[in-house]
């Protein structure tokens, strides 16, 4: 976890810091710069399912020009959508991820060793699994993927009309179109990062939750943020100085 105080006493003159865009709520641009502002928000649950909107996406163009065997297309997309249902399923922070590759690994052996000493048992097992005809038709691929991406565009969207401004002085909090919902000073305010889930963090390219906190009580917690640890650059740039500006 990443905290950042702000220290009021560091005083940094810059004429004109770089003004920011509201769009880099999807993408931090130029961290290492003096801003005016950083943008941050939290994004639906569905921005974990881009894995699963591309699997189906290019499934059904495979099988449209018969590229891959439908068998074949059909495990993909089945596995495809089980690696998202587990990963808004479990959480795992670095400690469990650990264990279960661990377990991953011991079972990955297991399986091995049985087929080496011919166990009836994990030979039967693996025999079922692997007689397995997952097939869809190709209509079915393009309609479960542009569902996907359908929701993909709303709950992107979202941040766009919900988010926060870390401002050197304040962190407010913005609802369109309606404006200012609630701000917090900066003075007795802290900002961490939190990473609940590594494959979380995986499939958001390093992002988290950012927490505020003032006097020591969480009052706002910013979840599913992407490319957080890029924004946290800025963050830290952006707290770690009092701008005062040149007349």
């Amino acid at each position: 976890m990443t905290e950042v105080t702000p220290d009021p006493q560091h005083v940094h003159i810059h004429e004109r810091p770089k003004r920011e865009s509201v769009w880099e709520v999807y993408f931090p641009m130029r961290p290492d710069e003096d801003k005016e502002a950083v943008p941050v928000a939290s994004f639906p649950m569905i921005i974990y399912f881009w894995p699963t909107m591309i699997a189906f996406l290019m499934c059904g163009v495979f099988q449209s020009f018969g590229w891959w065997t439908e068998g074949a297309l059909g495990w993909i997309a089945a596995l495809a959508l089980a690696f998202n249902l587990m990963v808004i399923v479990t959480d795992l922070d670095q400690k469990k991820f650990v264990i279960a590759m661990l377990l991953l690994m011991a079972g990955g052996l297991g399986v091995y060793i049985a087929r080496l000493r011919d166990w009836a048992v994990i030979g039967h097992f693996g025999d079922w699994v692997a007689s397995f005809d997952i097939t869809l038709s190709t209509d079915a691929y393009w309609m479960i993927g542009c569902f996907l991406l359908a929701f993909f565009f709303v709950g992107m969207a979202q941040p766009r009309f919900n988010y926060w401004r870390l401002e050197p002085n304040e962190f407010v909090h913005y609802i369109q179109p309606w404006g200012r919902d609630q701000s917090f000073p900066r003075q007795g305010s802290t900002v961490s990062r939190e990473v609940p889930d590594l494959l979380e963090w995986f499939l958001t390219f390093g992002g988290g939750t950012l927490v505020i906190r003032r006097e020591g009580q969480v009052v706002a917690r910013i979840e599913h943020v992407p490319f957080l640890g890029r924004r946290m650059r800025a963050i830290e740039r952006l707290l770690g100085v009092t701008r005062v500006k040149a007349m």
